[in-house]
């Protein structure tokens, strides 16, 4: 059955049973098969607060593809793997990276105005009653700005990119999001972090 009937039959059993209208947001966060959303909208208070509130989790890996590290252009002394801190500083989210030898550098993004959404039902997610679950990827770009090896990095056209993944239903919050993607572009320097997002109780 089609979702939107299945909500409109729903709406009309609570009527039945309880004797008045049904709450007119009862199925506000349910979503349908094949939706899609991609927009690039204002990032307001709401979506601002939850991105402040991802945790990063304490590893970081740089990526190389079939490639090797040493082929990765704009970090000094390029590793595979790092320990790393995030946290907001100002209007401003710095990325401490650390690797085994002791070598370190910050990587940070200011906060923009606006925010990239992309949201969409990949057809591979069962329908649990209030339509699929989405995937989802919010997307932060600014002038990239760096210190200590990632130094070699920064310079004009050089933008870092944080994409947030994961999924859920059309009533976004935090919890939605696992994992994290930083991406740096321009002319000096492409490379590219992953990791996860840790939850917190």
């Amino acid at each position: 059955m089609n979702l939107s009937i299945r909500c409109r039959a729903g709406l009309a059993l609570t009527m039945l049973v309880l004797g008045g209208p049904a709450p007119a947001l009862a199925c506000a966060c349910c979503t349908n098969e094949g939706q899609r959303n991609v927009a690039t909208v204002a990032l307001d208070s709401g979506k601002r607060a939850e991105i402040e509130s991802l945790r990063f989790g304490g590893k970081a890996a740089l990526f190389t593809g079939e490639g090797d590290v040493d082929g990765i252009e704009g970090i000094a002394t390029p590793s595979g793997s790092y320990q790393l801190t995030a946290k907001w500083r100002d209007d401003r989210l710095e990325f401490s990276f650390r690797d085994g030898l002791g070598h370190t550098g910050t990587l940070s993004l200011a906060r923009p105005g606006t925010v990239s959404m992309f949201e969409v039902d990949p057809r591979d997610r069962p329908d649990k009653g209030q339509g699929p679950r989405l995937y989802k990827e919010w997307k932060l770009s600014a002038p990239a700005a760096g210190t200590g090896v990632f130094r070699g990095s920064i310079g004009p056209r050089q933008i870092v990119t944080l994409v947030i993944q994961g999924g859920g239903n059309n009533c976004t919050s935090a919890t939605d999001f696992s994992h994290w993607t930083l991406v740096m572009q321009g002319p000096k320097a492409n490379y590219t972090f992953f990791g996860d997002l840790v939850t917190t109780k």
